[in-house]
């Protein structure tokens, strides 16, 4: 192989290099197992003096009624009279139980202040529980009044008809249930009404918002229906979760997408159009306000970056859907909410274009790879196959077979330059001393025994998308978390670690060792070692698989299993072809030795 190939095999190397390391710069070390409570809370268009601290709340049995507003009046610093009365009100949670979660919902906010995902567990083992609780409550609404005031009904108390702790058992039968809280502001008929709507089976839920003759009490005909804080954290490493931390937005067709990642610069993104819904994830869970039937008026979304012991790090987003008040009498809207996995088949279902939220590196070159093939693939054999780790190597044994016709033309090209290597010496000794001419006479023995330089590095190059591709599906979907495989693989989507190092090795910043990523090192090196014969390039033989097999340690498990068990089947095919290869020539020679034979018997 000539210099040309050598430098083209030292860049992709380089390629290769470059992007894991900086997808995994930040992958370094693990997250304590308490998180870092954050001094600042960011509110959605809230001014300086919405920050103060909210005055305790006390406890009262009976709830303010309509007919009594204008006697029991209130008049709050804060909230004015029109909403300082209900800053006091009696604390009752409703438990609502599906199939998919359980979810507590509390009267004051009228919001929901707890949601456990079912069937899923945290690195540590404890349930799914998707809400920062010292936040309060989410699903609120903002507004300014006709005071003045800044409005967050999340510290507000709503009436309701249930009983306290009162549970209702959707898994049991029940088609639907309607959940009401109302606040009655004045005895004229002012009043704001949220009604929850929930079904089993269903990670979507429907919330309406009645506000009635709100000119009495909301200015500027506006409202944000909100959801003001980042999901809880679920998994062992924040950075591995902050780095898919983002905020996003869908205007008409345009997906906006947000993300904040200086903790001295914080984002904000306050957009006025046709909203279809607005959105924030961590690595494994999302959240979606989708307005439904009447489109939003706009979206508002904030993010503020947190640093955590140990290099780890949160994003926190809150979002929000703008909302005009067209009619002041009867201002109503509905919203449906998705709290669940990023499931991609599910989120495909609702055909609102929610999986647009899954993304990846080089998106718009990795989102067709990974959408329309690598998936797919994967679910439909799992359909057949429980075990996501044979999953893998099944789809690494068909990417074996599509790539086969460039990897014998690899094998081919790199027997040819093999075979040409004396005559390039001899090309490269006669005009040593003339670089430009050496290349010209290289390139014109070349093109005479019809040889491409560079063809030994085309399955690479179809490999690397492939390969970003494969590491956005394994280190983002819901259905490879907490896979196991087998022996000591627990979890195909976070890095095999079977050696904890008392250090960290220099430049990689790593102080562990993956299993797989030494496999896949080795199966390199041999396959190194049986395609590259020029002495010159016996340093990449060592060094190549000794770099990759660190850069590869950080990444998740399946994509390890996938390019080992490929390696392993190219160093399979490399054999059997080298030794067909030799029979061949035997055959040959032997075929060759008679002819000479026979025609000295002639002679």
């Amino acid at each position: 192989m000539d210099r040309n190939s050598i430098i083209g095999f030292v860049l992709i190397g380089v390629i290769l290099i470059v992007w894991l390391y900086f997808q995994n710069q930040n992958s370094q070390q693990k997250q304590l197992e308490e998180q870092k409570k954050k001094q600042t809370e960011q509110q959605i268009q809230v001014p300086d003096t919405t920050k103060k601290n909210i005055p305790p709340v006390d406890t009262v049995k009976k709830s303010v009624q309509a007919d009594t507003v204008t006697k029991n009046a209130v008049v709050s610093e804060k909230y004015g009279s029109l909403f300082g009365r209900f800053e006091k009100g009696e604390d009752k949670v409703i438990i609502i139980e599906t199939d998919k979660y359980h979810a507590e919902f509390s009267t004051k906010g009228g919001a929901l202040i707890k949601y456990e995902v079912k069937g899923f567990k945290t690195w540590d083992g404890y349930p799914v529980q998707l809400l920062k609780l010292e936040k309060g409550g989410q699903l609120n609404l903002i507004f300014t009044s006709t005071e003045g005031k800044l409005i967050n009904t999340k510290e507000l108390y709503f009436n309701t008809d249930y009983k306290p702790w009162e549970r209702v058992d959707l898994t049991r039968g029940a088609r639907e249930f309607k959940l009401v809280y109302e606040m009655p502001i004045d005895s004229g008929g002012a009043r704001i009404v949220k009604t929850f709507t929930f079904t089993n089976d269903s990670y979507m839920f429907g919330a309406e918002v009645d506000l009635q003759n709100s000119s009495k009490y909301v200015s500027n005909f506006e409202y944000q229906f909100a959801f003001e804080n980042s999901l809880k954290l679920t998994e062992y490493r924040s950075d591995g979760e902050g780095s898919h931390a983002d905020a996003f937005a869908e205007m008409g067709d345009e997906l906006e997408v947000l993300n904040v990642t200086d903790k001295d610069e914080p984002i904000k993104s306050d957009l006025n159009g046709t909203t279809n819904w607005v959105s924030s994830r961590i690595k494994y869970f999302t959240v979606f306000l989708i307005p439904e039937g009447k489109k939003g008026d706009g979206s508002y979304i904030t993010g503020t970056y947190y640093e955590l012991p140990q290099k780890g790090f949160e994003k926190d987003y809150s979002i929000a859907v703008k909302m005009s008040i067209k009619n002041e009498n009867a201002a109503k809207s509905k919203f449906n909410i998705y709290l669940g996995p990023v499931d991609y088949e599910i989120l495909k279902s609702y055909d609102m274009n929610l999986q647009s939220t899954m993304r990846f590196s080089l998106d718009f070159l990795v989102r067709p790879i990974a959408q329309y093939a690598i998936l797919p693939f994967f679910l439909f054999i799992h359909k057949f196959i429980s075990n996501w780790g044979i999953v893998i190597i099944i789809f690494s044994i068909v990417m074996k077979i599509v790539l086969t016709p460039f990897t014998r033309y690899q094998m081919k090209s790199m027997k040819k330059m093999g075979e040409l290597q004396p005559k390039m010496n001899a090309l490269r000794e006669k005009y040593k001393d003339e670089p430009q001419k050496q290349q010209q006479m290289l390139m014109k023995l070349y093109k005479e025994e019809k040889i491409n330089p560079a063809g030994g590095c085309l399955p690479m190059l179809l490999q690397l998308p492939i390969l970003y591709a494969l590491f956005g599906v394994f280190s983002s979907t819901i259905e490879l978390r907490q896979a196991y495989f087998g022996l000591w693989i627990h979890d195909l989507a976070v890095p095999d670690v079977i050696v904890q190092l008392p250090f960290q090795i220099p430049l990689f910043g790593i102080d562990y060792l993956s299993g797989l990523a030494l496999l896949m090192g080795v199966t390199m090196f041999i396959q190194q070692k049986m395609t590259v014969k020029d002495p010159k390039q016996m340093a990449m033989v060592y060094i190549m698989p000794i770099m990759l097999t660190f850069l590869f340690t950080t990444l998740p498990a399946g994509l390890n299993l996938y390019y080992f068990m490929f390696n392993l089947f190219s160093i399979i095919e490399q054999y059997f072809v080298t030794k067909k290869g030799k029979k061949l020539g035997e055959e040959e020679a032997v075929i060759e030795q008679q002819k000479q034979l026979k025609y000295k018997g002639k002679k």
